[in-house]
């Protein structure tokens, strides 16, 4: 995406005014409705209730690095009935900051995904002002305001010291990335989602400006296929289940709206690497 900057990017939240009389929207974010979450911890399980009251079970599954004699990886017949991945959240504006972390999704996931790779199976919230710490680190390594797949990728190599892989965004590749334990990173346009926590998704949907360019993580899949979501552009975004038609979308939606950052329909994935 080199070159390409979006000044109006409103990269979140529940709460969103805008100032009128401005050729650009200016966002002014208030605080969001927290993250509630209760966790008991079992052999390998933990049990975590979200705000909306949703329950989850995450799954202890084996962090396979690429590479090794084990990435054959799983076949659609013997891939796990569910899979989450008990990866730690944090919104991208942990300190509810939300007007000075407009652009922070990118760091957002890498903290989480990070964070998990060396080894916080907590799921639960990560401290704020440890998140925040951690984004800030991250910001000035970015080459651009907004990242495609590939640069995200290399970041993550160059200055976190993972690996990374580029595949296509199919469910099968998905899941099966899950089940290796790795989580899966995957840009999209955020009212693509169908995710109403996101302001102005009644009154302005897919607007520019209101609907926007983000990045997510992927922590894993139900019995009925839907997909896991860390979300970090709502602080609601914990949890939230998605079907796989509607992620597509949103994938596809990024790249309608955001030409420049259009790699097609492809996910991300950071693991160690097994000769390392």
């Amino acid at each position: 995406m080199t070159g390409y900057q979006v000044t109006s990017r409103a990269r979140d939240l529940e709460h969103v005014s805008v100032v009128p009389n401005l050729s650009s929207r200016f966002f002014r974010w208030s605080i969001g409705l927290g993250l509630v979450a209760a966790v008991s911890a079992g052999a390998g399980v933990a049990v975590v209730r979200y705000a909306s009251g949703q329950t989850e079970k995450f799954t202890s599954t084996a962090l396979v690095p690429f590479d090794s004699t084990a990435t054959s990886g799983a076949t659609p017949t013997d891939l796990p009935p569910f899979v989450n991945l008990a990866v730690p959240f944090t919104s991208q504006a942990p300190l509810m900051n939300w007007a000075a972390r407009q652009h922070d999704c990118e760091e957002a996931t890498l903290v989480m995904v990070d964070s998990y790779l060396h080894g916080d199976r907590s799921g639960t919230l990560i401290d704020p002002q440890a998140a925040d710490t951690a984004i800030n680190r991250i910001t000035p390594w970015k080459p651009n305001v907004d990242l495609t797949d590939q640069q995200l990728g290399e970041l993550a190599k160059e200055h976190l010291g993972w690996d990374y892989r580029i595949y296509p965004a199919t469910l099968a590749n998905i899941k099966e990335q899950l089940a290796q334990g790795r989580p899966v990173i995957v840009g999209v346009r955020t009212h693509g989602l169908g995710n109403s926590n996101y302001p102005g998704y009644e009154g302005h949907y897919e607007e520019p400006g209101w609907s926007v360019s983000h990045y997510l993580v992927i922590t894993g899949y139900d019995r009925s296929g839907n997909l896991i979501l860390n979300d970090p552009g709502i602080t609601r975004g914990h949890g939230y289940s998605i079907t796989f038609h509607q992620l597509s979308f949103a994938i596809d939606d990024l790249d309608r709206a955001y030409p420049d950052l259009n790699q097609g329909r492809i996910v991300l994935v950071l693991a160690p690497d097994a000769t390392s």
